[in-house]
């Protein structure tokens, strides 16, 4: 991103065989962007053997660490394209800052291009097959499923920690619904209040997928002003009781087992369904992948709620990169 420079980019990229890897946000998360792209980059095997020479970074990376990692690499020449006179270079590594314009070229060999093209289609199957095969209705689950359900020019609006990764890893890119983010240090703030805002001036269906403890950060955000028009938006919220990504990353090696739920996990013990109807919203808990395209059918203004399971929800990440890397090797 942003928005139009990522289009314009995406665009460029494509004519010139150059695969792209884009985050939901972006501008550039169409059909022809790499389909998990963190995915794909987080496989040390296959990306040693298919390392790109050069980078073109456009708007501002924030999501995964394989891409993070690629940027960091010395053997790799990171070029930034700026719109302003600031510009994101987190690992101080850009070799070119330029504002120029989408590429016509030069063309990538074609040979190194249809392997990327290949290698983002293998592990399609077994992610989509260990989503499936998972018990109930999982966070990762329901970020394919709900984007997936989206109609043609909906709005989607992803709140910060998982929500928005599950989707940049698992959901297949959409070109034809819009797509916002807050992100940053204070992404989890009034999250709930930008996707009402976002969902009225959009004027169609919206959805807004965010994590339990970015919902009651902005709980507020529900309480529409008397006389005031109420958005055609569904919430859906993954609650696993408190801050899951914590179990997926170093505070939740079994090292730090005995302080992880209180520090880490902060478990809010909250009804949420309860919660968001004492604030005049209809509310429904889902536990089925039918249940949540029901409720998602009905339109809103809505609150879905699925409950699930921190630990549960970290081995499934771990379970889903190995099947991405037993497909690619």
């Amino acid at each position: 991103g942003p928005d139009a420079a990522g289009r314009a980019w995406a665009a460029g990229a494509a004519a010139a065989g150059w695969p792209v890897v884009a985050e939901p946000s972006g501008g550039a998360w169409t059909d022809g962007a790499v389909r998990g792209g963190a995915l794909l980059l987080g496989v040390p095997g296959w990306l040693d053997a298919h390392r790109p020479d050069r980078v073109v970074v456009v708007g501002r990376p924030t999501l995964s660490r394989p891409v993070s990692v690629l940027l960091a690499d010395p053997r790799v020449r990171v070029e930034t394209v700026v719109a302003g006179p600031r510009w994101p270079d987190a690992g101080r590594t850009a070799a070119l800052v330029t504002r120029a314009a989408p590429p016509a070229g030069p063309p990538c060999d074609p040979g190194w291009s249809a392997a990327w093209r290949a290698a983002a289609r293998r592990p399609r199957s077994a992610v989509v097959a260990a989503l499936d095969a998972a018990t109930g209705l999982t966070a990762a689950r329901l970020a394919r499923d709900v984007v997936a359900a989206l109609p043609p020019g909906a709005l989607l609006v992803l709140g910060s920690s998982t929500p928005v990764r599950d989707v940049d890893r698992l959901a297949v890119p959409r070109g034809d619904v819009a797509v916002l983010a807050n992100r940053g240090v204070a992404g989890i703030d009034g999250t709930v209040s930008t996707a009402v805002g976002a969902a009225l001036v959009h004027g169609g269906p919206a959805v807004a997928l965010m994590g339990d403890l970015t919902f009651l950060h902005d709980l507020q955000g529900l309480l529409t002003g008397e006389g005031e028009p109420r958005p055609d938006l569904t919430v859906v919220v993954p609650d696993n009781d408190g801050g899951g990504i914590f179990a997926q990353l170093e505070p939740g090696r079994p090292a730090y087992a005995h302080d992880y739920r209180r520090v880490f996990g902060t478990p809010h013990g909250r009804d949420l369904v309860a919660v968001a109807a004492s604030l005049g919203w209809e509310a429904v808990a889902v536990t089925t992948p039918e249940e949540l395209a029901a409720a998602l059918a009905r339109g809103g203004p809505r609150v879905v709620v699925a409950r699930t399971d921190q630990r549960a929800e970290a081995d499934l990440a771990v379970a889903l990169r190995e099947a991405a890397g037993r497909a690619l090797a």
